[in-house]
């Protein structure tokens, strides 16, 4: 049997445990008007940026991670290839803005004059603001017809 101080020592334990689990259960909901504002802002000031074809200003907009790895010309080089809509965008429409405090997602379709694409941005929340840490591109989906 169990004394009675073991059966609280446990009971303390399985509280602490429970409370740690759900402060480790950090899922993305949706953005406060704030933080929506902001990540849009931090968004479009790229793509606007691009439009202007100033790729320095764009690549400023990325994450410090993300701009200590690639300078600025392998950055253009690899926007312009595999992010073609991005590259030559004229406009974006935002879906829901999603974070969990120092990270934020969300799908944007960005428009260009040669088609359109819908990209997932995740940006990281930085002394200076909020950075774009990586955009992943969706597949235009397959219909099973030949």
């Amino acid at each position: 049997m169990m004394d009675r101080a073991t059966f609280l020592r446990l009971g303390l334990l399985l509280g602490a445990f429970s409370a740690t689990l759900r402060a480790a259960d950090v899922r993305p909901r949706a953005s406060t008007p704030e933080i929506r504002k902001a990540v849009i802002a931090t968004i479009e000031g790229q793509l606007a940026a691009f439009r202007k074809a100033d790729v320095g200003k764009a690549h400023g907009f990325a994450s410090s991670e993300l701009r200590a790895q690639k300078p600025a010309r392998v950055f253009a080089a690899i926007v312009q290839q595999s992010y073609p809509e991005i590259w030559a965008n004229v406009r974006a429409e935002f879906g829901i803005v999603r974070d969990e405090g120092r990270r934020a997602m969300v799908t944007v379709q960005v428009y260009a004059k040669d088609g359109d694409a819908a990209y997932d941005f995740t940006l990281v929340q930085e002394p200076t603001g909020w950075r774009i840490h990586g955009v992943l591109r969706h597949e235009p989906k397959k219909s099973g017809k030949a």
